[in-house]
């Protein structure tokens, strides 16, 4: 009988450690609102995380480490759903369609230096060009969370003293739900080269990007796009000196959701670029010398919506709605601007 109830207890215990890895780190039972970051092994693939919690369940993942090529940043769905593409496998393998797209992300396919050339965009890791993680200054408050990494970005060369870093970087990811509705991002990424770099490539491999989970690339006749301004054309890329926000619509499972990227009028955009299966973002080719800051701020919003009114693209009353709110939210993220 007392070995009978040790088994079990063995037995509940490990299960009890399964579910806790699983999980995403939740503790003891959290107060309405309490918003919390924390540290830990990478439950769905190789590496490291840093979970943002509210209310003891996960709305956002900042991956990075060993096995992955470039720090990113996770975003959960009303049932606990990626959204976000996680590009690995929990073995570490490549899943899925152009899986070097992950998350909420920054890269350039070509960064020059005098320390060589590197694709930070494709690659990273042993061998190229790496963002390797010094430290984590993250924090909360009564209405989110923040992440923030000081990351270097490392060639595989180094100079004359010993020095292999291109770019220091400090990146943040300011965590919110406005009314407990939607999902809002305020991410910064404030660039300062270490020597005289290049930042550059073509608008499909360079710049700041949002990307849909894998399952998106199988349902894309069921993805449509939203821009402002509205009138300018784009078969994949849209070219216009005013850009203000580009927005997804996408499923996932039963589900739909809504991702919205805002760009801050001084990041000095130059290109929206954007594909049917669920990744966008805005083109940002710049030249730095030595010394010299590259600062980009941008929001996103990610929100569970309607399905869209017909197999292949919402109707027109859902379209109108949709860029209504988008330009609602831009206005709201533009005062935030001015006012900091």
């Amino acid at each position: 009988m007392l070995s009978i109830k040790i088994m079990t207890r063995i037995r509940f215990n490990s299960l009890a450690n399964l579910v806790v890895g699983l999980a995403f780190v939740t503790a003891a039972p959290l107060a309405k609102g309490d918003w919390r970051v924390v540290e830990h092994s990478n439950p769905l693939g190789p590496g490291k995380v840093v979970d943002v919690l509210q209310d003891g369940k996960a709305v956002a993942r900042f991956v990075h480490g060993e096995g992955q090529i470039k720090p990113f940043l996770h975003i959960f769905g009303s049932g606990g759903e990626l959204v976000t593409n996680p590009g690995l496998d929990r073995e570490g393998k490549g899943a899925g369609l152009f899986n070097h797209h992950r998350g909420i992300f920054i890269g350039w396919n070509k960064v020059s230096s005098e320390l060589g050339n590197y694709d930070m965009w494709h690659k990273g890791g042993p061998g190229n060009g790496r963002y390797d993680i010094v430290k984590f200054e993250n924090k909360t408050t009564k209405n989110s969370a923040s992440i923030v990494a000081h990351i270097k970005w490392r060639a595989t060369q180094k100079d004359a003293i010993g020095s292999d870093v291109m770019i220091s970087e400090r990146r943040t990811f300011n965590v919110s739900r406005p009314d407990g509705i939607y999902t809002q991002v305020d991410a910064s990424f404030e660039l300062k080269a270490e020597r005289d770099v290049s930042l550059a490539g073509d608008l499909q491999h360079a710049g700041v990007h949002f990307r849909a989970h894998t399952e998106v690339a199988t349902r894309n006749k069921e993805t449509s796009y939203l821009w402002e301004p509205a009138n300018a054309a784009g078969k994949g890329r849209v070219i216009d000196g005013n850009h203000q926000w580009a927005r997804l619509l996408f499923p996932i499972g039963k589900r739909w959701y809504t991702a919205q990227e805002m760009n801050a009028p001084a990041n000095g955009v130059k290109e929206l670029s954007w594909r049917d299966y669920g990744r966008f973002g805005y083109f940002l080719p710049k030249q730095l010398k030595k010394g010299e800051p590259f600062n980009l701020k941008f929001r996103f919003a990610i929100e569970e919506v309607d399905a869209q009114a017909n197999v292949t693209k919402p109707s027109e009353a859902q379209a109108k709605a949709s860029h209504k709110l988008c330009t609602k939210r831009y206005k709201a993220f533009i005062k935030s601007l001015n006012n900091n």
